[in-house]
């Protein structure tokens, strides 16, 4: 995420923060809208090549500004540090572009740290932003439903039993249902306009489910829905140009659409 590894260097702002860091990418044009990035890798992978394609394709396709949040990852870091930390750097970031409005996307464990984020905005009585993208959130940490030990097979990205030490890694002294490590198990009512994608043959299914119903049951104005003849799961890996422009060409279809609705789901 080095400023000299994208096409324009010039365009690139990064901001170091005692436990985070913020990589900001401008676009050609000035503009309000910002996008703010909450990379996945299961809490201990930094950010990839892929992140910083996606970067670029926000300020190119989409014409928003695009900042990735570099929050504090596990083993070193549990949700003690991790979750005030990327909070600190969102906020540091609002004081910097204090005009400018902000949509979340996160994929995976990002998605899942970003959905913790929004609880603790409402909690701190902060405002939201205008929306927020949650990718195949990893939002369940516990992974208790029985359906996902018969799927494990069918996702060659996420080994199980890698995914149980890592979390329990992240979770540190707290058990895995604690809401800062699991938002799932949080209040998900008022975190403003969500939008919810994942795809059919991921492991965390189940968990996509489960979350999603608790999301429409929680919502006060009307949910909408959406189908996307994409696979999620390409994009969290970052593979292809063309499958990715066209996600983020989706992508700006989303934002459009939470302009003007609370929740979406987009199931592949």
């Amino acid at each position: 995420m080095a400023p000299g590894k994208f096409k324009q260097p010039d365009q690139v702002r990064t901001v170091p923060l005692p436990n985070s860091r913020l990589v900001t990418l401008m676009p050609t044009e000035p503009t309000h809208q910002h996008v703010v990035i909450f990379h996945g890798g299961a809490y201990t992978v930094p950010t990839t090549e892929s992140h910083r394609q996606w970067m670029e394709l926000i300020a190119d396709k989409l014409g928003a500004t695009a900042t990735m949040v570099d929050f504090p990852l596990a083993p070193e870091s549990t949700a003690v540090q991790t979750v005030p930390a990327a909070l600190e750097a969102y906020q540091e970031l609002q004081l910097a572009y204090p005009d400018d409005y902000f949509y979340w996307l996160g994929d995976s464990s990002g998605a899942g740290l970003a959905l913790v984020l929004l609880q603790q905005l409402r909690a701190k009585q902060l405002p939201m932003p205008k929306g927020t993208l949650l990718i195949s959130p990893w939002a369940d940490l516990a992974m208790r439903d029985p359906e996902i030990e018969a799927r494990n097979q069918g996702d060659p990205e996420l080994p199980l039993q890698a995914m149980r030490t890592v979390a329990a890694n992240y979770a540190g002294n707290l058990v895995l249902e604690d809401p800062l490590v699991s938002p799932i198990n949080g209040e998900l009512d008022h975190l403003g306009e969500i939008s919810l994608w994942y795809g059919t043959t991921e492991l965390l299914l189940p968990d996509h489910q489960i979350l999603a119903e608790k999301l429409k049951q929680a919502m006060v104005r009307k949910s909408t829905y959406m189908n996307l003849k994409t696979c999620c799961t390409i994009f969290c890996c970052g593979t292809g140009y063309l499958k990715a422009t066209k996600f983020f060409i989706d992508y700006s279809k989303c934002l459009n659409k939470l302009r003007h609705c609370y929740l979406t789901i987009a199931v592949t």
